[in-house]
């Protein structure tokens, strides 16, 4: 009997240790996959990579491991890499596959990839092979926990929201299997919750679904964070910001709520606080290039774009690899003005993008940064193909044509705002530009019916008025029929807003209408118009500083007048 109670003993010994050493690897894992959510993926790829060197045949490891890396293409879709991403994971899950063969979670890992890249047959291939892993009536020496078999079926519901696949059958089918076997799983409602919005675009039953989650598991902050960006869906910032602080309180180290917090700020104008927020997220989330990407990301959204550059050469000293940093960065030196370094980083980005990474704004900033560093031959072509690429960008039109002015390639930018004209994307200024180029060509009549258009778009804009006189004094070069005086005398009542700004102008308005009414009084002899010129001549000669040119031909009309006049007495 002494020899049986000692043998008991040990087992009972053995199991219990056993199963702590279970618990306590199970903490562990949950503990990476937290560091996943809260986006600290760099963390998380660490916590992963110690679990496997304590144990290689562990397949869940291989499995959340790998979740981790599509988790951070999720979590910023624009600026990471799914292929280099995906193929990361997708080691992992093969290798999870070959280390613990009977767990059905990386072949569901797999089926994942598939059909994020549209290949439906393999995935199917992957998530039949998942499902055959299951007990069943046909499996039933298959042995699996309900909440794991759970697990798998919620994981590939999953699959297909995230992969954007809208069968509905299989999504919800699945969450209906993981709901038999545990319906108190929290991440079911969880994933429900985003098949109802993603899938059926229905806000009620996806927030329903959250609400659940969140009771089964107060503490966790995911299901909040879901109602939240549910209300900044539907645009209702005032809840969306309750529900984000919400977050905050429930946990203040997860880090996608400040950026959450960050994004709602900006849209409200709130830049400071939306700075703020997003730095937080950047210190939770451990820094990880994806997180200081999406903070450079908003920092020129907020137009801060001193603030941007000494973020991306910082993160430029750890990882070059990212093209997308070149591009930021010579959006970023065009806007600070420091054109020579941002057509130095666009050049890079363009040597190094694939074609489909371009964007209609790479070639946009592209031109403009030609145009400012003086390379106008070079700098409408690629404006050109930045609108060829985004028709509804009709301003890169109008630069596109400023280029060729200043090469003096009249007839091409006429030609460029007559097709913008056409095309009905012509705003007032393409219509003034217009009239400026006619005028260089000295198509007086064409500068005429321009300008007089503009002038009626843009009635307060003194310069419509003056080049438009300027066109008509060349029509009527002798001055008598007086084309440009009414031009002249509109433009003059805008000049005297501010007379001193206007000074040049206002002279040769004066100077235009004093000569208008001597040739009026030499061929009418009617002293009202001789009194008129001697008038505007003094006006002239009133405005400090004065232009020799034009004060020297108004003394001359002043003396020459006077004289006249007196013999007419």
């Amino acid at each position: 009997m002494k020899r049986i109670f000692k043998s008991s003993l040990g087992v009972a010994l053995f199991i219990a240790i056993l199963l702590g050493g279970i618990h306590i690897h199970a903490q562990d894992l949950q503990a990476a996959f937290k560091l996943t959510r809260a986006e600290r993926f760099v963390d998380a790829s660490a916590a992963f990579k110690a679990l496997l060197q304590k144990n290689l045949k562990d397949g869940d490891v291989y499995y959340y491991y790998g979740e981790n890396f599509l988790q951070e293409f999720f979590s910023d879709t624009t600026n990471n890499s799914f292929i280099e991403l995906s193929d990361s994971a997708k080691m992992l899950f093969s290798r999870g596959t070959v280390a613990d063969p009977t767990n059905p979670l990386n072949y569901v890992g797999l089926g994942q990839i598939a059909l994020m890249l549209g290949d439906k047959n393999n995935a199917q291939k992957n998530f039949s092979k998942a499902i055959s892993l299951l007990p069943s009536k046909t499996n039933k020496t298959l042995v699996m926990t309900p909440d794991k078999q759970a697990t798998v079926y919620i994981k590939l519901a999953n699959a297909y929201i995230k992969a954007g696949i809208n069968d509905t059958a299989m999504v919800f089918g699945s969450l209906r299997s993981a709901e038999k076997l545990d319906k108190k799983n929290y991440d079911l409602y969880i994933v429900r919750g985003d098949a109802y919005i993603y899938l059926l675009n229905s806000g009620s039953m996806a927030k329903l679904n959250y609400d659940i989650a969140q009771n089964l598991n107060p503490k966790s902050p995911m299901a909040k964070l879901r109602v939240g960006q549910l209300w900044m869906r539907a645009r209702n910032y005032k809840d969306a910001l309750t529900y984000y602080q919400e977050v905050v309180k429930i946990d203040s180290t997860f880090a996608p709520a400040y950026r959450e917090l960050g994004y709602l700020l900006s849209r409200a104008n709130r830049n400071d606080e939306a700075e703020q927020n997003y730095k937080k997220f950047l210190q939770l989330s451990g820094g990880n290039t994806t997180a200081r990407t999406q903070y450079v990301n908003t920092l020129l959204e907020l137009k801060k774009y001193d603030k941007a550059i000494i973020e991306l050469n910082e993160i430029l000293k750890t990882d070059s690899s990212n093209n997308d940093l070149n591009r930021a960065l010579a959006y970023s030196y065009f806007e600070t003005g420091q054109y020579d370094k941002g057509l130095v980083y666009s050049r890079k980005f363009f040597r190094r993008a694939k074609p489909e990474k371009i964007r209609p704004s790479d070639f946009a900033y592209l031109g403009r940064l030609l145009a400012k560093t003086k390379q106008d031959s070079v700098a409408h072509e690629t404006l050109l193909k930045a609108f060829q690429m985004d028709t509804s960008r009709g301003e890169l039109l109008s630069e596109a044509a400023m280029s060729l002015v200043k090469l003096k390639k009249y007839d091409k930018a006429i030609d460029i705002y007559k097709m913008k004209i056409m095309l009905k994307k012509a705003v007032p200024g393409d219509y003034y530009n217009l009239g400026k180029v006619y005028y260089n060509t000295r198509s007086w009549n064409k500068v005429d019916s321009t300008l007089a258009y503009y002038n009626t778009l843009m009635p307060e804009h003194m310069q419509g008025y003056l080049w438009r006189a300027r066109a008509l004094v060349n029509i009527d070069s002798t001055s008598k029929l007086g084309l440009a005086k009414l031009a002249y005398e509109i433009m003059i009542e805008k000049a005297k807003t501010d007379s001193v700004k206007n000074s040049k102008e206002l002279m040769e308005a004066y100077s235009y209408l004093a000569y208008y009414n001597l040739v009026q009084f030499k061929e009418t002899k009617d002293q009202q118009f001789g009194l008129k010129s001697i008038e505007y001549c003094y006006k002239v000669l009133a405005i400090q500083p004065a232009d020799p040119a034009y004060s020297e031909k108004a003394k001359i009309f002043i003396k020459d007048l006077e004289q006249k006049l007196k013999k007419k007495e």
